[in-house]
């Protein structure tokens, strides 16, 4: 299917003319002229022209780029028909830029080296869609076979490989490319990076319910103990006795139900990019693995997607690939809709490419900034900084008074 590209509006008539897509209808016959080759046929049919009507010089012209053509494409057919080819993660999942090893193992079934060979099709694109090859050899030594560990560095979550790899082999002279799929291909998941929370304490309770009073930390019921001040504490909670003992805030611990329930719904929606979508996923991945590593009871809408899991490596797990399985140029979504009187976390687009961050509870007082409080990322902030002072809202959502 030919794609047309609309041309600006605030260049020239001669400018909007040479670069706009006309005979967009014809693409499908000048295909070939995308490989170098094609250029070689084309000028070798020039060359039986010159040497029909003109003079001889053109049948050695045709003679040499025949030979050419038939060395470019022979050899990189050979190359890629030779050798039987795997790749293998040595892991089934890492996180976005984080360096990670590939097993490539490759047989090679003739009695002379194979040069230039590359896989591509597996890791290939990134955020801005430029394609590279996975995976390049310079050699493979005669009848033998071997096994290879390339260091890559996903850029970019999702389940890989997104289509068929393909091995592929340009060489030597780069004017056209043999290609044959990938027999054996194990899969890599990709997720989010995530970026620590300051202040990620396990905030559940010493006794084993799930609900009621018990001895985690919070603002209402008994007396557990005291603590140094966070942010976000209220004045009414400083034990001043204390304070003034050790010359430091101290805060009166007390105890509230053992585990809070927190819906949060990510917006899949891609309006500012693909770079503005990823990093609101990495925005949403660091916190729903604070809040999983602190036990707190969630329910999570990744678009239209409702997730449930438990706080266990395999919940974990859950969630981070249902993060990584959001298409990186996003999905249409419903709008959210609270439910009851849980306290809400919503996290969606802002203007010009931010992130934000609303932390919505019906019990929240005038102090904590009424019934809904907004946090906007903006899209050159630091993410690793900014995500850092997200926890107290985010954890304190549900008590604050």
């Amino acid at each position: 299917m030919a794609v047309v590209h609309a041309a600006p509006t605030d260049r020239s008539r001669l400018s909007r003319m040479m670069t706009t897509d006309l005979c967009h209808w014809a693409n499908r016959f000048v295909y070939w002229l995308q490989e170098p080759v094609g250029w070689f046929a084309l000028a070798t049919a020039a060359s039986v022209m010159i040497g029909l009507y003109f003079s001889p010089i053109g049948w050695a012209l045709a003679a040499s780029l025949a030979a050419i053509m038939v060395t470019g494409m022979a050899w990189p057919w050979i190359a890629v028909h030779v050798t039987q080819c795997a790749l293998q993660p040595e892991t089934i999942a890492v996180h976005e830029d984080t360096p990670c090893q590939m097993i490539m193992s490759v047989r090679n079934r003739a009695p002379i080296p194979v040069w230039g060979l590359t896989i591509q099709g597996y890791l290939d694109c990134d955020i801005s869609g430029k394609a590279t090859p996975t995976v390049g050899l310079a050699c493979v030594p005669p009848l033998c076979t071997a096994d290879y560990r390339i260091n890559v560095t996903p850029a970019m979550r999702g389940h890989y490989p997104a289509n068929e790899p393909q091995v592929a082999c340009s060489f030597p002279l780069g004017i056209w490319t043999a290609r044959r799929s990938l027999k054996e291909i194990h899969p890599l998941t990709v997720w989010p990076k995530l970026f620590p929370i300051h202040g990620v304490l396990p905030i559940v309770g010493f006794t084993p319910a799930d609900q009621g009073e018990g001895s985690r930390g919070g603002r209402s019921g008994d007396f557990v103990g005291v603590r140094t001040f966070r942010r976000s504490d209220s004045a009414r909670h400083v034990n001043w006795i204390a304070s003034a003992r050790s010359e430091t805030l101290i805060v009166t611990e007390r105890g509230v139900s053992q585990s809070v329930a927190l819906d949060v719904f990510v917006d899949t929606k891609n309006q500012c990019g693909r770079e503005s979508l990823a990093r609101q996923i990495r925005v949403t991945a660091s916190i729903l693995a604070s809040l999983h590593q602190s036990r707190i009871t969630t329910q999570v809408w990744i678009g239209d997607r409702r997730l449930t899991y438990k706080h266990n490596a395999h919940g974990r797990r859950q969630m981070l690939d249902a993060l990584a399985s959001v298409p990186v140029d996003g999905k249409s979504c419903d709008l959210y809709q609270p439910v009851g009187s849980h306290a809400s976390l919503v996290i969606s687009h802002a203007s010009c490419g931010s992130v934000r961050v609303c932390i919505s509870n019906p019990r929240s007082g005038r102090r904590a900034g009424g019934v809904s409080r907004q946090i906007i990322i903006g899209p050159r902030e630091d993410l690793a900084a900014a995500i850092a002072t997200l926890w107290t809202e985010v954890r304190d959502g549900h008590v604050a008074a």
